[in-house]
């Protein structure tokens, strides 16, 4: 049998030759008896001629390449049929149309649509050429336990009634033209909750009533990371946790846990499903090899369905080899170390710490600080050998996960960074005593300066002007004045020049308790007093005016200058005075 494209660039050859010994318009019948023969345009045919050697001779054209249609008008066009496409991708708007409309708008010349479509493959914005996927980078991770990644769906193939049990879901039924069907289920779908470690592309999932929410991702997260049985070897808490940004996933609560087992979150771009490719394709092998499996298999409970998950999950693991590998993803994920493999804290304490924050402690005058942890108990700590710790400092606590009922203490440098530092508890003998504290008249052993002890000393023998401690114990008996012969304690007194103030002319205040406070006197001895401030000026008439002023005999005796003033101003003569003087 021969080979087409041979026997196609035979007759190519032929065609060349006859239209090298054409005469004068022979050459059009030539090309055109070639072009119905090979089924394509002339333009084409003459391309494939020159495949094989043939030349027509013709001046190429000097405006070859150019186009009155330029990029920005390319450019234009390709935007708007993208703009106009759905988010699933299907283009709604032609090009045709879009090219008119922007005609229309005066920003394209008249050209056709496959002129423009051309235009716009040459500068890279046609629409198809637009909607292809960005180029992506491959990352790595180092180890097994290095980084896992999460992922939550609903289960599309089944939902599970918790009285009748498991029933496969009928396209027919259940889809989104019909929402009122979707809505009777809805408390009836599950969720399948899928973990897989990046490098040896462990897989681990669970399902899970309801919808995504910190407490079914918590719980999976906290079943994962348990030691379950010895035919699942992964286990282990991981250093990054790698999801999407679903609000279930970024809750403080679940984040807190994180934090707690110093574990790295890290969550992907929204729309970036490839970030995270492997538990996507861990989706599709458990839909695909797994609950394929179901329709096949009656379920009446979740607890059932888990418990068949998990028979496939060991099963797969064990014995499927992954591509990239070449071995079993149990094979891979065994050649952990032991500096890689975390072991979890017991499930009780990592639900404690979901909701554990960092709480303030005090510390105690034996530089000591208490805190309580669940299932502990009440536990010292000595913290002396801390930087920066004195008598009564605020000092943030948390109980490490991996080391309970060791906390840690977290500190903050001189830098601003926070620096965490590992306190096991105190150990005491059956006496209830410390037991690395020193005996009664065996040992005696003083508490390390603190930063403050050492800034006091320092400060102090400046005051007293000393060598030693024991001077400055020495002064301080003494009663020797502080900074003596230093400072000027009156210097600030002193140094202002304080002027003296004229004395202003005012009124003297009378209150109603005052004038309560002094008794009146009788006519008698209100007349001896005025007497005594007019002299001769008191008459008879004087008295008289007295009694009818005071008939009842008692005389305020705050009246009585006042009266006298009176008296006086009444027998004064004015002075004659010259006019004009």
């Amino acid at each position: 049998m021969s080979n087409p494209n041979l026997a196609k660039i035979d007759y190519l050859r032929e065609v060349a030759a006859k239209l090298t010994n054409a005469g004068f318009g022979e050459k059009a019948a030539i090309a055109k008896t070639a072009c119905d023969h090979l089924r394509i345009s002339k333009a084409q045919l003459y391309r494939e001629l020159e495949t094989v050697g043939f030349k027509t001779g013709r001046k190429q054209r000097s405006d070859k390449g150019k186009s009155i249609v330029s990029v920005e008008t390319a450019e234009l066009v390709g935007g708007m049929v993208m703009s106009a496409m759905s988010k699933t991708g299907k283009k709604r708007m032609p090009i045709n149309l879009a090219l008119e409309v922007a005609q229309d708008s005066g920003k394209a010349p008249k050209v056709s649509a496959a002129t423009i479509s051309r235009v716009m493959k040459q500068n890279m914005c046609h629409p198809s050429q637009l909607i292809t996927p960005t180029a992506h980078q491959q990352q790595r991770s180092l180890h097994p336990n290095h980084v896992w990644e999460a992922d939550a769906s609903i289960c599309v193939v089944f939902y599970l009634n918790k009285k009748s049990g498991m029933h496969v879901m009928d396209e027919r039924e259940f889809y989104k033209n019909k929402p009122a069907n979707l809505k009777k289920i809805e408390k009836d779908r599950v969720i399948r909750y899928v973990i897989t470690d990046h490098t040896s592309g462990w897989i681990y999932f669970e399902y899970v009533w309801g919808a995504e929410s910190s407490e079914n991702l918590t719980n999976v997260f906290l079943n994962a990371i348990q030691k379950r049985s010895n035919q699942e070897p992964m286990h282990g808490v991981p250093f990054i946790f790698y999801v999407d940004k679903g609000s279930a996933n970024t809750s403080g609560l679940f984040r807190n846990l994180l934090e707690r087992l110093n574990v790295e979150f890290i969550a992907h771009a929204t729309h970036n499903s490839r970030a995270k490719g492997q538990v996507e394709q861990a989706n599709n092998l458990i839909e695909t090899q797994f609950e394929s499996l179901l329709s096949f298999k009656t379920v009446d409970s979740i607890e059932e369905l888990n418990a068949f998950a998990t028979q496939w999950r060991v099963m797969f693991n064990e014995t499927k080899v992954h591509s990239r590998t070449k071995r079993t993803r149990n094979q891979v994920w065994q050649m952990i170390r032991p500096e890689q493999l975390r072991i979890a804290p017991p499930i009780e304490l990592c639900r404690e710490l979901v909701s554990t924050l960092p709480v303030s402690r005090t510390v105690k005058g034996d530089l000591t600080i208490q805190h309580t942890i669940k299932g502990y108990g009440e536990q010292f700590y000595n913290v002396r050998h801390i930087d920066g710790i004195y008598v009564g400092a605020k000092v943030d606590v948390v109980v490490n996960p991996y080391r309970a009922p060791d906390i840690d203490v977290l500190m903050t440098n001189e830098h601003g960074e926070q620096v965490i530092h590992t306190v096991q508890p105190d150990q005491y003998d059956i006496f209830g005593q410390l037991a690395e504290s020193p005996a009664i008249g065996e040992e005696i052993r003083s508490m390390p300066d603190s930063k403050i002890d050492q800034s006091r000393k320092r400060i102090m023998k400046q005051a007293y002007n000393a060598e030693t401690q024991a001077e400055v114990d020495k002064a301080i008996k003494k009663r020797t004045p502080a900074y003596q012969g230093q400072i000027d304690p009156t210097a600030h007194i002193t140094k202002h020049e304080v002027p003296e103030y004229l004395p202003r002319a005012g009124e003297q205040m009378q209150t109603e308790i005052s004038r309560r406070q002094v008794a009146p006197v009788n006519l008698i001895q209100a007349a001896k007093q005025i007497r005594g401030l007019v002299g001769d000026l008191w008459t008879p008439e004087c008295m008289a005016a007295l009694k009818k002023s005071y008939p009842n005999g008692e005389v305020p005796q705050d009246v009585i200058p006042e009266i006298a003033e009176g008296i006086k101003a009444a027998t004064q003569k004015p002075k004659l005075r010259v006019v004009g003087e």
